[in-house]
């Protein structure tokens, strides 16, 4: 298990892939196991807490993040310049672990950003991205995709609708899913009915990251469980879903 750290690292870049998204760049060797996070933080004081990120890739010199710019701490990420400081504390969670050889990575809205580096370290693997607007970073993704498949809302560039719609499990060994929980529970009866193991990324607000303040709990068939700490990578059928 790779050491919990918190270390300072300089910014690369910082550039805004679409509206309210970013990509993070820090200098650095830092180790992550495919689907793991980081919190961090760049300021001093207020906001009290720390962000946590998924990365979304990494090399011997370098971590990446893909977020979305939405409350105070992500506003002031967005407003990194290269050459600034950012204070990183991880890596945390359980990440996923590759289970057979036809797999699926479905991601939807923010929920893409842990899916590159896993195709990246899983090998050529079918990805499938849903957006709500104009896609983003397709030629990205199709470095590390045996086959991409994409819908947005507006059906800008890409099969229009939802890509819960669009994704059939059919024919896979294992799917593997990050983003908002309606489309997680989408996913679920296709995949069960098929017989498909499907393994959800949680998002849920984070306070410490390590599981201390019992402020990411959910619901499952094991009773209560920390998404930082147990998860945030849970089997589908052992959550507890509103349905």
């Amino acid at each position: 298990m790779d050491k919990i750290d918190v270390r300072t690292a300089p910014v690369i870049a910082n550039d805004q892939v679409a509206p309210d998204m970013f990509l993070l760049r820090v200098q650095g060797a830092f180790p992550a196991k495919p689907g793991q996070f980081y919190m961090l933080r760049a300021w001093g004081i207020n906001p009290p807490l720390s962000r946590p990120m998924s990365v979304f890739d990494r090399t011997d010199k370098l971590l990446s993040f893909l977020y979305a710019m939405q409350g105070q701490g992500t506003q002031l990420l967005a407003r990194l310049l290269p050459g600034d400081k950012l204070v990183l504390f991880g890596p945390l969670g359980n990440g996923w672990n590759q289970q057979g050889d036809q797999i699926a990575l479905v991601g939807g809205g923010s929920g893409i950003a842990p899916l590159f580096y896993t195709a990246k370290v899983f090998g050529k693997v079918d990805v499938y991205l849903g957006f709500h607007a104009k896609p983003f970073l397709l030629r990205t993704f199709e470095q590390v995709a045996k086959q991409l498949y994409v819908s947005s809302e507006s059906g800008e560039n890409g099969q229009k609708g939802l890509i819960s719609n669009v994704f059939q499990p059919h024919g896979y060994d294992t799917c593997y899913a990050c983003g908002p929980y309606a489309m997680l529970e989408a996913l679920r009866h296709p995949c069960q009915n098929a017989g498909v193991p499907l393994f959800v990324s949680l998002e849920e607000r984070m306070a410490c990251g390590i599981g201390a303040c019992l402020g990411c709990m959910v619901r499952t068939t094991q009773g209560l469980r920390r998404v930082c700490q147990d998860g945030p990578v849970f089997r589908a059928k052992d959550v507890i879903w509103d349905d």
